[in-house]
């Protein structure tokens, strides 16, 4: 395992750093902070699902229809940081019923924050696969297993004998490269790895926010013999992963 994060690092991100040296003794135990495909997982699921808070205070929220889920990111992160969450219902879903997992410690998300996971909109916000996860197999591997799982489809077709999975990210128009480039790593490092064939696709179609920010789709697609390898190699972290097999199995 590699170091992504020391101590001393840590410390000098926070501008007020004498008087908050005491408190932060407390998460000193935690460093150096070291690479491994459970921390990996946790930084897909706020690619995916959840979303980092930044200044003026640091929260982790992770989002899902399912309490489960919740629990499952609950379980993985506390094993990681000791932590846990709280489960409430999210009043602000217009379009179903979903709960929402807020995690309030500042220090903890700014440690998320400096292994890469994003902060504030994801779509509004450029973003890469942080290298330490791009350079390890087995990192790469928890990390799509999370990401798809978080935010992949199943299409099944009657005129095809192995459905399809497709991967979906919305990014605004001025940063649809960037999005690009991030679909496109997966892509390149699904092949290297697994062997795994994708096609990386920019839709057409455009979506005008309310903020008048035009925003796009972009899809990866997972095809052929290659979703079954997927389903071999890596698979979903869900009920996704039995209606997979069901789908191949036919």
């Amino acid at each position: 395992m590699g170091e992504i994060l020391s101590y001393r690092r840590f410390l000098k991100t926070y501008k007020t750093r004498g008087h908050r040296i005491n408190h932060l003794e407390s998460y000193k135990h935690f460093f150096p902070i070291k690479t491994s495909p459970l921390l990996a997982g946790i930084v897909a699921d706020l690619i995916g699902d959840g979303h980092l808070q930044e200044d003026p205070k640091w929260r982790i929220d992770f989002t899902s229809k399912s309490i489960n889920e919740l629990k499952n990111f609950e379980k993985r992160i506390n094993i990681l940081f000791n932590i846990k969450g709280r489960i409430r219902i999210n009043k602000s879903n217009i379009y179903g019923k979903t709960y929402n997992l807020a995690i309030n410690c500042s220090p903890i998300t700014r440690i998320l924050y400096l292994c890469g996971v994003p902060p504030g909109q994801k779509v509004l916000t450029y973003f890469d696969i942080p290298s330490w996860i791009k350079n390890e197999k087995e990192c790469f591997r928890e990390f799509c297993r999370r990401l798809f799982t978080c935010e992949a489809s199943i299409m099944s077709e009657k005129n095809r004998k192995i459905p399809q999975i497709r991967f979906e990210m919305w990014k605004s128009k001025n940063l649809i490269n960037n999005s690009k480039k991030f679909m496109n790593n997966i892509k390149k490092l699904l092949k290297i790895y697994f062997n795994i064939n994708s096609s990386v696709i920019i839709q057409k179609k455009e979506n005008i926010r309310k903020d008048a920010i035009i925003t796009k789709p972009i899809r990866l697609y997972i095809f052929g013999e290659s979703v079954i390898r997927f389903y071999n190699k890596i698979g979903f972290d869900n009920e996704k992963q039995k209606t997979l097999k069901a789908l191949i199995s036919t």
